[in-house]
């Protein structure tokens, strides 16, 4: 399995390293976001993954 690290530039944060198919996943919530914002724009990749994972999170502790 392929590894690509998503670095942030906070220094509270960490990086983390995500499959390629966990990657191209989250590029696809991207480009449908992008293109149900009638004006072309969607969240970073950055900013999906931590959505993603506060809600796992939440999901898992309730």
């Amino acid at each position: 399995i392929k590894y690509q690290e998503v670095v942030m530039s906070k220094q509270s944060v960490k990086p983390v390293l995500l499959s390629e198919a966990q990657i191209q996943a989250i590029r696809k919530i991207q480009e449908q976001q992008r293109h149900q914002s009638g004006i072309g724009v969607a969240p970073t990749i950055h900013e999906i993954a931590r959505g993603l994972v506060d809600k796992a999170l939440q999901q898992h502790l309730g």
